[in-house]
């Protein structure tokens, strides 16, 4: 075992340490991590609660993602940690601690990809692998200095990967620059995807409110030096929804789904969960069908409009990733549910509609580590990465 994989906050002790490549590809010579999620042949997936680890037998198949990324010649490094059942956007685990944030020590890395996020900022790997439900690859690549890409859903496989919540869940990428975020991404969709220029962004001036000073002018900077305007829109004020009532909604078909998929364990082993996710099972557990569909209806009239909007404006959204940089350490559990509530508004946007997002890391703001986001229409991926390395030319892209 390497001596850095003996950190439990970090790295799955039930293994696999280590895969090696299965072919020649893109990704030769490149080291990637895995988060608890995914399945591998002969080795049991964890999903970050030891009485999970130990209530599931060892998979029969690994996850299609895993065995395209060995074939393509890279290499992995390990299974790293996620928040319990990826049900927190925080990196908490209570079980076996939380991986160290390494670019700001007193705040929290960021879930529920933490051991994600946390080993590329530390170098131990080229990139990783996480999901993203709610924002679980978005907001710790926010709080890491990370790139960080939500495809668009159901474009990446989850075959043989623990599931959460079917109508958000995503596999998503982490790297430390956009090139190597471009080849990953293309070793894992084989569709050709084409690339369109942007010119112009789109920003929401109900969601222009969370940018401080220091993070708009950058991305002035970003946009002037690339030749792209950016231009306000009043969507969500205009279609009457707000950061509150869009987190409800999302939270309400996921809490839904996942009482739907999992309560016959949580009934038995609930109790091992950490409290703060016992209590969000607790609420889950009250939403009732009716909540749902009516949910689901309201997700279908909202990801209409969103797509349209996009559509008609021709470009692509701007929008901030998370409110503020990383919470502190020391933050209180209430406060961090407050919180809670206008982060998981600003990742439900994508989330809800089905749309990517890539979240581009604004290094050395007073704040901390935070950024901003480029979102586009569904399979747009390859364009908003193309967008983001015009805005970044000749800096650290």
């Amino acid at each position: 075992m390497n001596i850095r994989q003996h950190d439990t906050s970090l790295y799955c002790q039930q293994g696999p340490l280590g895969l090696a490549p299965i072919n020649q590809g893109v990704l030769d010579g490149t080291s990637f991590v895995f988060k608890d999620l995914f399945d591998v042949e002969g080795f049991t997936t964890g999903v970050g609660n030891p009485t999970w680890l130990a209530t599931h037998p060892v998979a029969k198949s690994t996850s299609p993602i895993i065995e395209t990324l060995l074939k393509q010649g890279a290499s992995c490094v390990g299974r790293v940690q996620t928040d319990e059942l990826a049900y927190s956007l925080n990196g908490t685990n209570v079980h076996y601690g939380m991986p160290l944030n390494p670019l700001a020590p007193d705040c929290i890395p960021g879930g529920s990809s933490s051991g994600s996020a946390v080993a590329v900022a530390l170098g131990h790997a080229d990139f990783a692998i996480g999901t993203d439900t709610g924002g679980s690859v978005r907001v710790p690549a926010s709080y890491c200095g990370l790139y960080g890409l939500r495809p668009t859903l159901g474009s990446l496989t989850l075959e043989h990967c623990f599931e959460l919540s079917s109508s958000f869940d995503t596999a998503g990428v982490f790297t430390r620059n956009l090139t190597t975020m471009k080849t990953v991404f293309s070793a894992l969709n084989q569709d050709r995807q084409q690339v369109e220029r942007v010119d112009t962004l789109y920003l929401d001036q109900d969601l222009a409110q969370f940018l401080s000073k220091e993070r708009h002018q950058m991305l002035v900077k970003w946009c002037e030096s690339a030749g792209i305007s950016i231009k306000p829109v009043r969507f969500l004020a205009d279609i009457g929804l707000n950061l509150n009532s869009l987190s409800l909604m999302f939270r309400t078909i996921q809490g839904y789904e996942i009482i739907q998929t999992h309560e016959q364990w949580l009934s038995q082993h609930g109790e091992s969960l950490d409290p703060r996710i016992m209590q969000r099972v607790k609420w889950a557990r009250t939403i009732s069908e009716d909540d749902y569909l009516s949910a689901k209806s309201e997700q279908a009239s909202f990801t209409d409009a969103l797509v349209n909007n996009i559509s008609m404006l021709k470009g692509a959204w701007l929008l901030p990733t998370t409110p503020m940089g990383p919470p502190k350490l020391n933050t209180s559990d209430s406060s961090l549910a407050q919180y809670r509530t206008e982060l998981m508004g600003l990742t439900s946007i994508a989330g809800l509609a089905g749309i990517p997002q890539l979240h581009l890391p604004m290094p050395g703001m007073i704040e901390g580590p935070t950024g901003m986001s480029l979102m586009g229409l569904a399979n747009s991926e390859s364009t908003l990465i193309a967008t983001a390395e015009r805005m970044l030319e000749g800096e650290w892209a």
